[in-house]
């Protein structure tokens, strides 16, 4: 906040219930689905979220080309919940599949966007 309210500690209290840590990484387990639809196909991600650690990651698409998709999601596995983590993983992608690159990006900026 702009201006925060003078309260003994607060200002140590909302660090630490603004951080990563306490929002995702004490958060009980939980699962998350993302659903997009993009000009080269549809995806659907499914992650399994425990102590902000994906313990699984399920991909399922119609795109013509699953192989980036399906090595994605054996990537993500044990990865951070985190959005500069998840675009990491799909740029590393980049290397065996250059031929799409333009898909890689695009599924990046959007799983950030998702989970930010």
């Amino acid at each position: 906040p702009d201006k925060t309210p003078d309260l003994p500690n607060f200002a140590e209290t909302f660090a630490r219930q603004s951080s990563w840590e306490w929002n995702f990484g004490q958060a009980p387990a939980f699962s998350h689905l993302l659903d997009e639809r993009f000009t080269w196909g549809g995806v659907e991600l499914h992650f399994d979220v425990e102590k902000g650690h994906i313990t699984r990651a399920q991909v399922f698409t119609d795109s013509l080309n699953p192989a980036p998709l399906e090595a994605l999601a054996g990537r993500l596995q044990g990865c951070l919940y985190r959005a500069d983590m998840l675009q990491q993983e799909c740029e590393a992608l980049l290397v065996d599949f250059p031929e799409q690159e333009k898909e890689l990006r695009e599924l990046s900026a959007w799983m950030a966007g998702a989970v930010r």
